[in-house]
């Protein structure tokens, strides 16, 4: 164990070691802010407990494949336009299709 001087004292050189952060993508950042805005309890003890950031991360991959899958599903239920002859109107079709998705999985995001 490594010591240091610190105003006539020596005390033990204690450092934590860093975790490496797992990436928590768009809808990860979305969860830490609203815990942190509407549970700051519970965010700061995740923070301390060190299980924030692989909460993070599940939800972000948890969502992304939820939203996924209802693309699929969706797109299974509704017709689409040419994409070759009509490649605008097919890109707006998506576009809507994603972001349906996208507000049937906010509960995951905004809910305790």
């Amino acid at each position: 164990m490594e010591y240091k001087m610190a105003n006539e004292f020596v005390i033990p050189n204690l450092m934590l070691e860093e975790t490496p952060k797992p990436e928590i993508g768009k809808y990860g950042s979305m969860r830490k802010k609203f815990l942190a805005e509407k549970a700051p309890i519970l965010y700061e003890m995740m923070q301390m407990e060190g299980t924030l950031y692989p909460h993070l991360a599940e939800i972000n991959s948890t969502v992304n494949r939820q939203i996924e899958q209802t693309v699929q599903l969706l797109m299974q239920q509704t017709a689409a336009p040419d994409r070759k002859t009509n490649p605008l109107g097919w890109t707006q079709w998506m576009n809507a299709l994603k972001a349906q998705a996208e507000e049937l999985a906010m509960k995951q995001i905004y809910s305790l």
